[in-house]
């Protein structure tokens, strides 16, 4: 073997690991800009505009509606927005089942988590007028 075929060896050998994670690098960032324009277009409305509507349909709840909703999160979660009952298998402030969030009378879907207290208070209202406090056990 010459010196010119183990220098062409050797320069191919160096050229392959590096052609090989530039193809690794372009795929991930094609991958990574496929889940972000999914996420895109899967999003929620921003927060903002979320937490204006539920603010219009809260100061259409009676007082003692907005009581029973105060009551009512402090016996389910303490009020905590984000709490996760029975390993998981209830959200939020007022502890729903993720299918009863979704079902329910103006609810943004999702998860509750994503939203505030003032919007999970007005979907547990609602839910309330329609249904009864049933879905609250003891605390509703």
């Amino acid at each position: 073997m010459n010196e010119h075929t183990s220098r062409r060896r050797a320069v191919t050998q160096q050229r392959g690991p590096r052609t090989a994670s530039r193809y690794l690098a372009f795929v991930a960032m094609a991958l990574a800009a496929v889940v972000m324009t999914a996420g895109i277009l899967n999003a929620e409305p921003a927060q903002g505009q979320v937490s204006k509507h539920y603010a219009r349909l809260w100061d259409g709840i009676s007082d003692k509606n907005k009581r029973w909703a105060r009551r009512t999160s402090r016996c389910e979660s303490g009020g905590n927005t984000r709490i996760h009952g029975s390993g998981g298998t209830y959200h939020g402030a007022f502890q729903f089942v993720l299918s009863t969030w979704r079902r329910a009378p103006k609810s943004p879907g999702g998860d509750p988590h994503r939203y505030g207290w003032r919007t999970q208070a007005v979907v547990a209202v609602y839910l309330k007028k329609r249904d009864g406090a049933g879905h609250w056990g003891s605390c509703g």
